[in-house]
């Protein structure tokens, strides 16, 4: 099989569909110790909360893409978003004649755990989501374990990757917790009188925590200290229960894991976070990428 000119890569979340666009020969080419190289993308952000978002997604690949073959691979948590999705893609691509002149098989592949290559240590592999999966290796593909892997969405997902000798890091679990607008739904939904506070960083830019003065700000402070305070707590937590993973190697001055720190708000908690940290955008992309280098050398003759 010949290998697509272009790879999509699909992040399908909860509130929004993120893609990631690579010219083939050009992400291999460009690709260190199989990682894809960030300069050789295209990136785009289409929430699902925008009317007709499928086809959004559609037209934008066609502007990028004209008529070259795509390869279309997969990362889901909201199946019913993933599902419209691929039909609007079938519908757009299956219509249009193929760059030989026949009709288009849409090349679509939904990605699981079986698809990853770390070891994973929990007590059902298959039922862990894969958006956690292919963040996980695509940061361990760029650091090295021990690593605090925080993926920043609707969902805050605080995941541990371990060193492992001779073998892929280990995946070994992680705790989940309400993102930020999760929380001041919450908030807003069951406390009378509060109101949706705004979300935006600090303005100084110093990420300070001082007393807010009215209840709005309050109420963005404290979801911010608690999302925050969690992963910071997560991951003097995790480095304690490894003493053997050395981490004061790979992570900060008092012993706590490398984090790195991805997902739709992450810009937002960034500049709140006291401990060391990479922010590092499109985590669950980069490992969809990734996958498709590794499969390539491989596999040269083409994606599966």
């Amino acid at each position: 099989m010949t290998p697509a000119e272009t790879i999509a890569a699909i992040d399908v979340g909860n509130s929004a569909i993120k893609v990631a666009l690579a010219n083939t020969s050009e992400l291999l080419a460009g690709a260190v110790n199989s990682s894809a190289p960030d300069d050789a993308l295209r990136y785009q952000t289409f929430p699902l909360d925008q009317p007709q978002w499928d086809k959004q997604v559609c037209r934008w690949v066609q502007q990028q893409t004209g008529r070259s073959e795509v390869s279309w691979r997969v990362s889901t948590v909201n199946h019913a978003a993933s599902r419209p999705l691929h039909d609007a893609v079938c519908g757009c691509w299956e219509s249009a004649p193929s760059t030989a002149g026949g009709p288009r098989q849409v090349d679509w592949r939904h990605l699981s755990s079986h698809d990853v290559p770390l070891q994973i240590r929990v007590d059902a592999p298959e039922k862990v989501g894969i958006d956690r999966l292919l963040s996980a290796y695509a940061a361990s593909n760029r650091f090295d374990p021990p690593l605090v892997v925080v993926d920043a969405g609707s969902a805050v997902t605080v995941d541990c990757v371990r060193p492992s000798p001779d073998a892929p890091p280990v995946f070994v679990g992680g705790a989940i917790l309400p993102g930020i607008r999760l929380q001041h739904a919450a908030l807003v939904t069951g406390t009378e009188g509060l109101q949706q506070a705004t979300l935006e960083t600090a303005p100084d830019g110093t990420g300070a925590m001082a007393p807010a003065t009215n209840t709005r700000q309050a109420i963005r402070l404290g979801v911010l200290a608690a999302v925050v305070g969690g992963v910071e707590r997560l991951a003097r937590e995790y480095a304690g229960l490894s003493p053997s993973c050395h981490a004061h190697e790979n992570g900060d001055a008092d012993g706590a894991f490398r984090i790195v720190l991805s997902g739709g708000d992450a810009a937002t908690i960034s500049p709140y976070m006291r401990a060391q940290h990479e922010l590092v955008p499109n985590l669950v992309c980069l490992g969809i990428l990734d996958l498709a280098i590794r499969q390539c050398q491989f596999a040269p003759s083409g994606l599966e």
